[in-house]
């Protein structure tokens, strides 16, 4: 038996995609039913940080990729899902969201094969905060998504701060406390911290800008990004 099954293993068909942070090629197969159900039961329990988990270990199982799964930043991890859906269920999925106008619900159609990462041309990984202070930041990644059961922008932030720079110093915040960091945030002005928070508002993204018709004849449009927002 056992040959029987390293023999279905590897006739499993293969594909590749590019990483969206790094841009290397990584292949992937399509996930089994075992693996399906697992994301099933993942889904049905709640809770958000048990579904990020389960897409972990199915991108772990199903991708040629070597490095720790929980350390991809999360826009990496939207993007291997989706196309691993793509190839393991269908590429066209149908959610069903809710106008925000009309409370209406509204089913759209979404070719899974055809969504790639957004690019906002005014992002920046470093950050003036002041004349003498400049912050580098690093991606959430899906550990700290998962620790986040909340979206919380103050304590992704707190794990996004790479280095502080000063005239004096060169601050790598990975030798330091997450309490030092938290402190650094909380003498921060509002106008300070509203920077850092540009910073995950405008890191690249998987989103789809959907148009629809609402039974006022109105043609209106709602953004779906986020992995649980692709199958509502």
């Amino acid at each position: 038996m056992n040959s029987l099954f390293n023999f279905m293993k590897d006739s499993l068909p293969r594909y590749t995609l590019k990483q969206p942070s790094t841009k290397k090629t990584i292949s992937f197969r399509p996930f089994t039913v075992k693996e399906e159900k697992m994301l099933l039961i993942g889904n049905q329990t709640g809770s958000n940080a048990d579904f990020l988990t389960t897409i972990g270990k199915l991108i772990e199982n199903c991708f040629d990729y070597t490095g720790d799964v929980k350390q991809l930043p999360m826009f990496d991890i939207e993007y291997f899902f989706l196309k691993l859906r793509a190839k393991s269920v269908a590429e066209i999925t149908t959610p069903t969201i809710v106008c925000p106008e009309t409370q209406e619900k509204i089913k759209l159609e979404i070719n899974l094969d055809e969504l790639e990462p957004t690019y906002n041309q005014e992002h920046k990984t470093e950050i003036k905060l002041a004349n003498n202070i400049l912050v580098k930041m690093k991606y959430p990644t899906l550990a700290d998504f998962i620790e986040t059961e909340n979206f919380d922008y103050y304590d992704l932030i707190i794990n996004c701060i790479k280095e502080i720079q000063t005239p004096n110093d060169v601050i790598d915040v990975s030798l330091v406390s997450k309490n030092t960091v938290q402190e650094f945030i909380d003498l921060l002005t509002k106008e300070q911290f509203l920077k850092l928070t540009d910073f995950i508002k405008t890191m690249p993204r998987i989103e789809f800008k959907a148009k629809y018709k609402t039974s006022d004849g109105k043609e209106r449009e709602i953004a779906i990004k986020g992995i649980k927002d692709f199958f509502l």
